[in-house]
């Protein structure tokens, strides 16, 4: 299996993860933003936040077994 973190320096490697977070950042933002009233109203905030941390906690593990 291949890695994106393959070949590239530490500090690419880290700025390549922090994109990614920030990225998935931005997507739940624009989905938010999409949302009516009433839709953001009915979201189950905890479970969003916690769908998005665990995400975000993918792309942090991934990395971590990267630079081993």
């Amino acid at each position: 299996m291949s890695s994106t973190y393959e070949e590239l320096s530490a500090e690419e490697a880290d700025n390549l993860m922090r994109g990614k977070i920030g990225s998935l950042v931005c997507e739940t933002l624009n989905e938010a933003r999409r949302m009516t009233r009433e839709e953001f109203n009915d979201r189950d905030i905890f479970e969003w936040s916690h769908y998005v941390s665990g995400l975000i906690a993918v792309v942090i593990e991934n990395r971590r077994r990267c630079s081993r």
